[in-house]
């Protein structure tokens, strides 16, 4: 990061979360913006960078050599993600049973100890030892009251903490929240217990403090202004900006090509509730019931997440579905380009989201998507992709039906909307939430 010069904005970016998560394998679609915004602004003319944490006593500013590590180390990890290099233990499993014969049960998962010495591996550990190598860093005071400046937070997972309000209500400091999504307010029964409650404290600082929203959807902002005037709290200027498709799922990119024996479906998420997988599950079981082994096989990409117990039994014991489903998790973004490519069509039937940035990604790819009927997939997905009711499971179970026929016109169709279709930019994106960040200061 440059040092300041006079005439720079000081923008003081919570990295709180990229701190936290910089050592995992592939990042979420949160993950993706911090990463996005964080590397901006370390090279953006006119703002002098600080990254600062907070834990339950406030915030700390990191010093200007830690900073740097930071964000570097982290760029290396997830964009050294090519699909040139999808030729890890973990896309290898994938891949070799996708060709394999039909009927073939899928392989044991691989053991993170087992895999060989290469690039992919020096760079996990030098993920995993990200935040040891910058656990030293030194509280200190971040800014005096009334000091000029701006706070970013693009991830706000803290901002229900106490100390967050209390620390911008202190110093009088500008700030800019990038609001994700109510998922927590709108499917309570979709979180852990504390989440809820968790968000309306978020929400709480945000309408307080914010100077500035930014948001990835209509569809995020229409919940939010609605939540806020319905708890009579401020509703600050709210901008929508959609995120931007990371250049490695491009179309016109020369990803290492699939030969399956059968053809193959792809759901991309965490394995949690609100994703819907317990669903399509049922829809695989009638598939198998009916098919036999010339049923589809389906890619479940996405770690496990929380309070999902029936759907791990179903995994994890399930004799029927072990021929036909396996999960992959780990994945380098070159690696998930690479099956997505291949399969007949993304798989989306999560009860809400605030964006679906899978959605974006496979039809930046040419890959037909099968979405819920939901705001967010309609707004990103336009004309480009086909939705169903989340609860229509014989709907999803004939789509998939149709979709793994060769010659399926309904498919077909999809692929003529998807020649037309143009994804979200992070250029156009980021240049716009710049300019926001520079006026909130």
């Amino acid at each position: 990061m440059a040092s300041p010069e006079a005439g720079t904005i000081r923008v003081l970016f919570d990295a709180t979360r990229l701190l936290a998560r910089g050592g995992l394998a592939t990042p979420t679609g949160i993950d993706r913006v911090d990463f996005a915004y964080v590397s901006a602004l370390s090279t953006a003319a006119g703002i002098d960078l600080r990254l600062v944490t907070f834990d339950v006593f406030g915030p700390k500013l990191m010093g200007q050599g830690p900073a740097t590590r930071l964000i570097d180390a982290v760029r290396q990890r997830w964009e050294n993600s090519s699909p040139a290099q999808a030729q890890q233990p973990g896309f290898r499993r994938l891949r070799e049973w996708l060709e394999a014969p039909a009927g073939t049960a899928r392989p044991a998962p691989v053991k993170a100890q087992s895999e060989p010495a290469s690039e992919g591996s020096r760079l996990r550990r030098a993920g995993s030892a990200l935040n040891g190598a910058l656990g030293s860093l030194r509280p200190r005071g971040v800014m005096p009251v009334g000091a000029a400046g701006v706070y970013v937070n693009t991830s706000h997972g803290r901002l229900f903490r106490k100390a967050v309000s209390r620390w911008l209500e202190n110093t009088g400091i500008g700030s800019v929240f990038f609001i994700h999504d109510l998922i927590p307010l709108e499917f309570p029964e979709f979180n852990r217990p504390r989440e809820p409650a968790r968000h309306a404290a978020r929400l709480e600082t945000v309408g307080t403090h914010a100077r500035q929203v930014i948001v990835n959807s209509d569809a995020t902002r229409s919940a939010l202004t609605r939540y806020l005037h319905e708890h009579n709290r401020r509703v600050p200027p709210i901008e929508v900006l959609h995120l931007g498709v990371e250049n490695r799922f491009g179309r016109e990119l020369d990803h290492t090509s699939l030969s399956p024996t059968v053809p193959y479906f792809v759901m991309l998420g965490t394995i949690e509730p609100r994703k819907n997988h317990q669903m399509l599950l049922q829809v695989w079981r009638r598939l198998v019931e009916s098919q036999g082994d010339a049923a589809p096989r389906l890619v479940l990409i996405g770690r496990r997440g929380w309070e999902n117990q029936t759907v791990f039994n179903i995994l994890d014991r399930s004799s029927l579905l072990s021929r036909f489903i396996i999960e992959g998790s780990g994945l380098g973004d070159g690696d998930i380009a690479t099956l997505l490519r291949g399969a007949r069509a993304l798989l989306m039937p999560s009860f809400g989201e605030g964006f679906g940035l899978p959605v974006a990604e496979a039809l930046a790819l040419g890959t037909p998507v099968i979405a819920s009927a939901i705001a967010a997939h309609r707004e990103i997905g336009g004309e480009s992709a086909e939705y169903l009711d989340p609860l229509d499971g014989r709907g999803w179970l004939l789509a998939v039906q149709d979709y793994s026929i060769e010659a399926s016109a309904r498919r077909e169709k999809q692929l003529n909307h998807l020649k037309t279709y143009k994804p979200p930019n992070w250029g156009d994106h980021l240049a716009s939430a710049l300019k926001l960040i520079r006026s909130a200061a």
